[in-house]
Order: structure tokens, then sequence, then C-alpha cells
């Protein structure tokens, strides 16, 4: 993108002008780019990490895989999913080498795309990653009531969790962690201590199942397929392989933060294959974890903080484990509203949405981020808050397709090159 910088500018953003061939329709439109470049690689894996969050998310996902096929599933389907999330990162890397750019998708298929499909091409790519970060965000903002509320059914057998509950713990969480972002300063500083967090509390867990499992599976068990579902094995297994894919998802959030850390061609790609050598060590050790310990387990309850209660033998020690789990989800939804709100600033840099002049500007200090495009991003969220409230089965048909469509932003370019 070729940008005439205006010296006049604010201490943190840079004004200039956008040669309209390469991006914007609007011909000489004003934009802002962001010269604050407080990340570091490490600080990148925290954000990356921190919304892929494999580890954690496996815990959470055992309910909907075990019941597919039991150990298999969980076991050969991370595998599987693990080796499409290295080749993802693989994929994105090659892209954001050649061409770093906050926009990601939609520019690298601008750049890459015919010009009679280009900004038709390019502007659907935006939609599609934009929508696809709200989804996942949405789920993430929905995780941490339903799960925590788990804990409320474990004490007292007899609570009934209704909707509306859930409904006010999400909206409470969007606006906590949307406030928590506007700060660019503390933004890769909490990534950083977030990352160290998350790897002791997934190595705390790990140690304490094998270290007061009651029971063990044995070799044959483990790997047996079991499938309580009612589906045929091989439509179970694909079903089964959702919560792995889930583990190994938004992969593109550290290249949203080109402009944001010095090197981004470089840097970038090396968070990108961290975050999956990352995800896929801490992960293997979780399942292991979980499914060596398991044993036989009578109950139709797969959820993992019922799992925790099997192996542990202890609803305190279960509750011990299941808080930082929580927390880290809790942390998963920060790194989202960063990841939304830079995808919309970018977007909205390029005159793609509507008030797109405000949805741009980065604010001075101390925040140095783009307020409004965080604002709208989470306000995007808290409209599938309501729908949740609504209709659980629609919530939960929108929250599917967030994957399906981060995987076609992803595929418009790869196809192109």
């Amino acid at each position: 993108m070729s940008l005439r910088n205006d010296e006049q500018t604010e201490k943190g953003a840079v004004v200039g002008k956008v040669d309209s061939h390469l991006s914007s329709p609007v011909q000489e439109e004003i934009i802002q780019v962001q010269t604050q470049k407080p990340f570091t690689t490490l600080s990148a894996i925290g954000i990356g990490y921190g919304v892929t969050n494999t580890a954690v998310g496996l815990l959470l996902v055992l309910g909907t895989g075990i019941p597919m096929g039991g150990s298999p599933v969980i076991f050969w389907g991370f595998l599987a999913m693990a080796a499409v999330g290295l080749a993802t990162a693989t994929t994105l890397s090659e892209l954001i080498s050649a061409i770093p750019h906050p926009g990601g998708q939609y520019i690298w298929v601008h750049k890459i795309a015919p010009e009679r499909y280009r900004r038709g091409l390019s502007y659907a790519t935006a939609m599609i990653s934009w929508i696809a970060a709200i989804a996942i965000g949405a789920s993430g903002n929905l995780a941490v009531p339903v799960n925590a509320f788990t804990i409320v059914t474990l004490l007292n057998p007899n609570f009934v969790y209704q909707r509306w509950m859930g409904f006010v713990v999400f909206q409470l969480i969007n606006i906590v962690t949307c406030f928590g972002a506007c700060f660019e300063y503390f933004l890769p500083k909490i990534s950083k201590a977030l990352l160290l967090v998350n790897v002791l509390s997934v190595s705390a867990i790990i140690i304490t199942l094998f270290a007061t499992a009651k029971t063990h599976t044995s070799a044959k068990d483990f790997f047996e397929v079991v499938n309580v579902s009612g589906w045929p094995n091989g439509v179970a297994f694909l079903i089964g392989l959702n919560g792995s894919n889930w583990c190994f998802s938004c992969l593109d959030v550290a290249t949203h933060l080109a402009e944001e850390i010095p090197s981004p061609s470089t840097n970038i790609p090396k968070a990108l294959i961290w975050t999956i050598v990352i995800a896929f060590s801490s992960g293997l050790l979780m399942i292991l974890a979980v499914l060596v310990n398991i044993g036989p387990i009578n109950t139709p309850d797969y959820s993992g903080l019922t799992v925790l209660h099997h192996i542990t033998g202890s609803k305190a020690a279960a509750i011990g484990l299941w808080v930082p789990v929580l927390f880290l989800v809790f942390a998963s939804v920060w790194s989202i509203q960063t990841w939304q709100s830079r995808l919309a600033w970018s977007i909205s840099r390029e005159s793609g949405f509507p008030l797109h002049r405000h949805f741009s500007k980065i604010f001075p200090a101390p925040f140095y981020t783009p307020i409004w495009s965080l604002i709208g991003s989470a306000v995007g969220t808290a409209l599938f808050g309501c729908l949740y409230l609504a209709s659980e089965l629609a919530f939960n048909s929108l929250i599917a397709t967030g994957i399906l469509l981060q995987y076609a932003s992803y595929s418009i370019p790869t196809i192109l090159v």
C-alpha cells in the first residue's frame, strides 16, 4: 500500500493517502496508520495463543467429543486437526511475509485477485473475516458463564440453569473485556503475562490429574471406539472433530498486528508457527492426562468439570482446577476483542463499513487504539448475545458458521495464489 505521510500528525498515528488501485475504492481517502509498535514476537504469540487456547479448549469440548467415539475420536481427531492447523499457519506465514498488512486476508485477495474481480472478492473476504471473528468472540463470551454454572450444578444438583443467567454474564464479560482492550501500551504486557499464566495453569492441571487419578485407562480401552451418539461411526468421527477444530482456530489473529510489531514479515510468521508448537505440545499433554486417567465413567455427562471430578475424586480439587480454566477462557475473550477491533479498523480505513470515518480513527494518548472499532465490534458481539436469549438453537447455528467462515477467508487468497 503506498502512503504519503503528513508530518503534522498526532503522536500515535500518521495521516496518509491511499492509492485507490491498491486498496480503497474512494480516491484520496485520508486514513490513519498505527505507528505505535509495542508488540514483540513473544507478545504476539501471547495474543495468538490466547485466542486459540488449545489445551484449555480441549477440556471445554470433551462433552461433545467423547460420546462420538470415546478416546480414539479425541486423540486421533486432535492429531488430524493439529496437522490442519500447521498447514494453515504455514500458509498464513507465507502470505503475511509477502504482504504484511493488518487487513490480512482481504488485502491479500485484493493484491492477488484478477483486476475484474478484485473489489468484490476483497470486500466479501473482509466481511467474512469480521463476521467470523464476531461469531467466535460470542462463543467465547458464552463459554464462560455456561461452564461457570456447572460449578453450581456440581455443588447443588437441584440447580436449574436458565438462559437469562448466561445472557447477563455474557454481556458483562463483553463490556469488561472491551474496556480492557482500549489501552495499546498494556496489550503486549498483558498478553505476555497471560501466556505465562496459561502455561503454568495447564501444567498444574496436567500434573494434578496424573498425581490424583484413582483409575487408569487400559491400552485396549484407550483405542476402542465407543460411539453412544446414535450416528454411524464415520459421521460421528467427523462431528467429533469439531471440538479439536475449534481448538486450532483463529490462527490469523497475529497477522492483524502487522502495524503494531517491528519487522512484521518475519516476526509474525515466527509467532504463528510458535503458536502451533505451543498448542500441539500443551494440547497433547492435556489429552493424555485426561484420556489415560479417565478410566470407566458411568455417566452421560462428559463435561470438563465432571471429568475432572471423576479423575480426582474430589469436588474441591475439580473446582480448583476448573477456576483457572474459566479465567483463561475469559482472558481469550479479551484477546478476541483486540482481534475483532483490528479487523474492523483496517476495513474501515478502506471505507468498508458505515461510519468508517469514525471506526478508522486511532484515539490519542493514553489509548493509541481504534476505540470506535473496538466498541462497534463489541456491539456486534452483544447482538449475538441477544440472539442467544431469544433462541439457543439459532445462536448455536450461527456460532457453528464462525469457524467455517474463517476457513473460507483463508481459502480465498490461498486459491488465488
